[in-house]
């Protein structure tokens, strides 16, 4: 009998099956004019406008030949929320320090001061103070005096997000299909080899999407007006037989790419995009259907719990009022062996609420059922990271004396393996 797996996935299953999913690939494809870099200018490129477009390109000028975290995404939202409410003091918990509050007198005057705009040493802060006095202007001087006018700031900039995650919709939308709404072969091959890799499910030697699915005939009941019914056969895509295997197998993916979506069949396991995932219509100006979510950890708000408007950046927030996502993602804690398996995720602590609440519904310390798999690929060892991830979560439990000796015991029951993927 299969053993019940849990198979987590992040960005780096994309990247390892030839996609150009990373954010750094997006800002540099989409956003960053590559001719004005050539020439030692970074600059956006020609249409391209928006608060989070230019706050990316702010980062690129101070970190893009040495840091790589300028191109991190959610770290920057979280930072930019934070700089705009406490401003750039890291103990503040007064939003009469934060960005908002400077530039909200600055636009009761209608005008910034000289002397304002050079005490602001930093270019990233420098932009952040700006932008808030750029929207902040847009009001009456009246309306400037209303506190409540950061929850305006803080809409605009979420509307801002909106536009920018739609942006990066259409960019990895382009990077799987072709103009004739063709999946890119070569990643969905080298991508159901390495899922059958992680799971098992068949041996990974496919070559082709015609080795992948198949057609057939399917009988379609169409109901009259008048109470008549008429039958008819139409040709629909489905899976080969092997990929029955995998129904013991929930996946829970980081990335907003969907492999069964991609080929357009019916997905044979239960699949839940963490954080949204890429719509399904072509992408225009006007597109309204992205479910792609950019956003902050939930932890953030519940330690400022004072300010509400804070929520609407959180991943989880924006994730409840998603009602495609399936009810139940992790297979039942009955008792039977459970492989909780992770491939491609880099562990960060921003997603830690959401693998302690995985360890707390398997009993993780008392349940010698449940056992974790972290695969990697050569060159991407996470021993550190695992490390972490397992330590943070043994601070959580209320006995600490379990919690100081849970790596310890996981091991000692060969309950937690590293495996590296063969080629």
């Amino acid at each position: 009998m299969r053993t019940t797996q849990l198979l987590i996935l992040g960005n780096g299953f994309d990247l390892h099956c030839g996609l150009k999913s990373s954010y750094a690939g997006f800002f540099r494809t989409s956003i960053l004019n590559q001719i004005g870099e050539h020439f030692g200018l970074a600059q956006m490129q020609q249409g391209v406008s928006g608060f989070w477009e230019g706050l990316l390109l702010e980062y690129y000028k101070a970190f893009g030949n040495q840091d790589y975290g300028w191109c991190d995404i959610e770290r920057i939202i979280k930072d930019t929320l934070w700089y705009i409410y406490y401003g750039d003091n890291r103990e503040s918990n007064d939003i009469n320090n934060g960005l908002w509050y400077r530039a909200l007198n600055s636009a009761i005057y209608r005008q910034v001061p000289p002397e304002e705009v050079n005490s602001i040493e930093d270019p990233i802060i420098r932009y952040l103070f700006m932008a808030c006095f750029n929207y902040l202007y847009c009001l009456s001087r009246e309306q400037c005096h209303d506190l409540a006018k950061l929850d305006f700031l803080i809409k605009c900039l979420l509307q801002e997000l909106h536009n920018f995650e739609k942006r990066f919709c259409k960019y990895l939308k382009a990077c799987i299909f072709d103009k004739q709404n063709k999946p890119n072969e070569n990643y969905v091959v080298n991508a159901v080899n390495l899922l059958a890799q992680l799971t098992g499910f068949t041996e990974p030697n496919y070559i082709g999407i015609h080795q992948i699915k198949s057609k057939e005939r399917k009988q379609v009941i169409e109901e009259m007006d008048f109470g008549a019914r008429i039958s008819k056969w139409q040709i629909v895509n489905i899976l080969t037989s092997d990929f029955a295997n995998l129904a013991k197998t929930n996946i829970l993916s980081f990335n907003y790419t969907n492999l069964f979506d991609d080929l357009a069949v019916e997905s044979p396991c239960a699949y839940s995009n963490v954080h949204g995932k890429l719509c399904s219509k072509q992408c225009t100006d006007e597109c309204k259907t992205s479910n792609v979510i950019f956003g902050i950890d939930d932890t953030l708000i519940q330690s400022q719990d004072s300010n509400t408007g804070l929520r609407l950046f959180s991943k989880t927030y924006r994730k409840m009022t998603d009602t495609s996502a399936p009810l139940s993602i992790l297979p039942p804690n009955n008792n039977k062996p459970i492989e909780i398996k992770f491939y491609g995720h880099s562990l960060n602590e921003a997603d830690y609420s959401y693998f302690q609440s995985i360890f707390d519904f398997y009993d993780l310390y008392a349940n010698n059922n449940v056992s974790l798999v972290f695969y990697y690929s050569e060159g991407h060892e996470q021993n550190d990271a695992i490390y972490r991830l397992i330590n943070s979560y043994g601070k959580t439990l209320a006995n600490k004396d379990q919690g100081k000796n849970l790596m310890h015991k996981l091991l000692l029951e060969n309950r937690l393996k590293i495996v590296e993927l063969s080629d």
